[in-house]
């Protein structure tokens, strides 16, 4: 395994690397760029590095590094928003509650907060408490998509390390080690991912790039047979979305059990109801970005489509062009914009705790209106 492998980000490796080399590891890091380009990778590696016993951490190959990679460390926490933000009661009976406790095993706890930016007044306010006065050997990784979001008086107590939207060339290259060996199948993704291996690893997971052919076929779906389709459309989301969070409690259930065969005594109750707490976050947390993800790709096929309305070429699908002019010719620049405000206002709903099925079946049966003659 190579050591600090995370493609695209030589800047943000080698602050981190240099860091832990010179033993000057700030207790906050500001993580900022867009989302899933390695802040993830990255985090862990720090994980490892800090815990690690070889003489030149990380050595990458012991168990403690596997763990820290993993994610499966009990001295790594990630925190995902379970809404809309970051609940000031996460801050205070989660966050801080762990910085404080003792550890049951490795040197520093590595505390990464997901969408950091995503913390409202209250949430921002009772995590900068614990910010103040970091307890000794914690380390907390701050993901920052857009730190204008941020509150100076957190931003000024962390580390900033940028990390940058991959290029094609890098995407291309981690498709193929994905496994994509078509050629066009791999060109469709890259541009599809707009930068993003985060993205790219979504459409081209165990379905391959059907789910994205799925979404950006809704349009046609609507406009060809009317409302009674919108249900159908939201069916066959729900349906992608279960399949996605059956996978996570699979790598919930995994990753319990590797904690349990490192014991040598019967886990803990309170470290059991931890783990499955934060499960049970994961998963809701899954059902919004799944759908959202959806979203994005209809965002993307409606873009186009507009593009392709004023004569221009598709900038993502180039590969379905017909289709697009179709949708393009029925609905009109003024209904593409349309449509395209109420995806991306029904992404932004989907923060909150809507019903989701409901809040998507509203949005198909918007589009029927819209898209069917």
């Amino acid at each position: 395994m190579t050591v600090w492998d995370v493609p695209g980000q030589d800047h943000a490796v080698t602050a981190l690397r240099t860091a832990v080399e010179r033993d000057e590891v700030a207790h906050a890091w500001a993580f900022i760029g867009p989302t899933g380009v390695g802040q993830e990778a990255a985090g862990r590696w720090l994980a490892a590095a800090l815990n690690c016993g070889s003489f030149t951490p990380p050595c990458g190959a012991c168990d403690v590094c596997h763990r820290c990679l993993r994610g499966a460390y009990p001295a790594l926490w990630e925190f995902v928003p379970t809404g809309a933000f970051h609940r000031v009661s996460d801050v205070r009976e989660q966050w801080l509650r762990i910085a404080s406790r003792s550890l049951s095993e490795g040197r520093y706890k590595v505390l990464r907060i997901v969408d950091a930016d995503r913390m409202n007044d209250a949430s921002a306010n009772a995590f900068l408490k614990g910010l103040e006065e970091p307890p000794p050997r914690t380390v907390w990784l701050l993901d920052i998509t857009d730190p204008d979001e941020m509150p100076d008086t957190i931003l000024s107590r962390c580390r900033t390390v940028r990390f940058n939207a991959w290029r094609d060339d890098a995407l291309d290259a981690e498709a193929r080690r994905l496994g994509v060996t078509d050629d066009a199948e791999r060109a469709l993704a890259v541009r599809a991912a707009m930068g993003s291996p985060l993205q790219l690893r979504r459409l081209v997971g165990e379905q391959g790039l059907d789910d994205l052919r799925a979404h950006r076929a809704w349009l046609s779906l609507l406009r060809e047979g009317g409302p009674g389709m919108a249900i159908v459309a939201a069916r066959a989301l729900d349906d992608e979305i279960k399949r996605r969070t059956a996978a996570l409690k699979s790598a919930g259930k995994a990753e319990l059990e590797e904690l349990a065969s490192h014991s040598a005594d019967e886990l803990p109750a309170g470290v059991v109801r931890q783990l499955n707490e934060r499960a049970v976050r994961r998963e809701r947390e899954a059902r919004v970005v799944t759908a959202q993800a959806a979203l994005d790709d209809l965002a993307g096929w409606l873009r186009d489509c507009l593009v392709v309305g004023e004569g221009g070429a598709p900038l993502i699908h180039v590969d379905d062009a017909d289709t697009a002019r179709g949708d393009a010719a029925a609905l009109g620049a003024r209904n593409l914009i349309v449509a395209l405000d109420m995806v991306l206002s029904t992404r932004e709903a989907l923060e909150s705790n809507v019903g989701q099925g409901l809040t998507m079946e509203a949005l198909f049966l918007q589009l029927s209106a819209l898209a069917y003659r």
